[in-house]
């Protein structure tokens, strides 16, 4: 069957995480569900990577195999049907068929908020700190990541990883008044690796642990 990928975007709130799990609902088998629902038949998704509970999602691609003459507008159309006000596929295009979704990235961004107090139209999409914190401990920390790194300390143990091994080719925070933005790109994230880091240079720049 022809490969297709599929651009995605979701609010990841009441979702535990994308990938399938037993008695949970999740990203990745609510889409399969309604492929197949409006295909009419078995249809497996392939996603770039996982994303864990109540993460949000911009531009995560997927690629999926899906039968000849399918028509696209009318299947995307009853996707988005079905899944709902909080998942959104926005583009499905025609690709090689080694394309994969997975192994073909060569990088991925991830975006964390933090407000300084609680901003009630945040709440959903930020971490409220509660406290001040030191604009420099935080800078200084992004920077000791930009490169190569062992994780294994930053991240929840999972026996799919063969390394816990990160190249981290961006690494800064955003400071705009109450809001600060820490954004991240590597070629790979562990599990929990981004919440765990980024509560750990929060607990240094509020002098609640060392840099060391």
């Amino acid at each position: 069957m022809p490969r297709y990928k599929l651009t995605i975007e979701y609010d990841g709130t009441n979702f535990s995480g994308w990938q399938i799990q037993p008695n949970d609902v999740t990203v990745e088998g609510t889409l399969e569900k309604a492929f197949s629902t409006v295909l009419q038949q078995e249809i497996d998704l392939i996603g770039q990577g996982r994303t864990d509970a109540g993460v949000h999602a911009r531009g995560q691609v997927a690629h999926v195999d899906l039968p000849e003459k399918t028509d696209l507008d009318k299947l995307l159309n009853g996707v988005n049907k079905i899944v709902g006000d909080e998942i959104e596929v926005t583009n499905i295009e025609s690709v090689r068929d080694d394309f994969h979704a997975r192994f073909d990235a060569t990088s991925r961004q991830y975006e964390y908020t933090m407000t300084l107090r609680n901003i009630p139209i945040m709440n959903r999409y930020s971490w409220a700190l509660y406290q001040p914190v030191d604009e420099g401990k935080l800078r200084e920390c992004a920077a000791i990541l930009k490169r190569e790194f062992d994780l294994d300390g930053f991240s929840k143990f999972n026996e799919d990883n063969r390394t816990t091994l990160c190249d981290i080719h961006h690494s800064e925070f955003e400071f705009d008044g109450e809001v600060i933005r820490y954004r991240i790109r590597a070629n790979r994230f562990l599990r929990n690796m981004v919440r765990r880091l980024v509560g750990t240079m929060a607990h240094v720049a509020q002098k609640k642990k060392s840099i060391e």
